[in-house]
């Protein structure tokens, strides 16, 4: 809900819980992966797409926490990389997408087939 009131305060910068390592940021993309609702085989398959091997347990190691024993400590650069892969992905999947129904649409169009909702029922 929008508060007047508290949007006429300065904004104030949060205090920094953790010190941050651009070498460790795998507490960073477990936020970013819970938040966009991404899967570690979503995740292979846009670096695939982007020409980047990896396999599913690298990106699993990922999302594990440090004192798991398939941790792997991803970087600034690694999560900058693999977050354009999955835009990238789901930019083209929305682009497909946006396609299929535009083809689709002129395809009955062009078949001159009525709607649907149009045909008379059969008994």
């Amino acid at each position: 809900m929008y508060d007047h009131e508290l949007a006429r305060l300065p904004y104030r910068r949060p205090p920094m819980n953790r010190g941050i390592d651009p070498q460790r940021l795998n507490w960073l993309w477990r936020l970013i992966c819970e938040l966009g609702e991404v899967q570690p085989d979503e995740v292979v398959e846009a670096l695939h797409a982007a020409v980047v091997p990896v396999d599913a347990h690298r990106a699993r190691s990922w999302t594990v926490g440090d004192r798991d024993p398939g941790f792997f400590p991803i970087t600034l650069a690694e999560l900058e990389r693999n977050m354009r892969a999955l835009i990238a992905l789901r930019q083209a999947r929305e682009h497909t997408e946006r396609g299929l129904r535009r083809a689709v649409a002129d395809s009955a169009a062009l078949d001159g087939d009525p709607p649907a909702r149009d045909l008379p029922l059969e008994w």
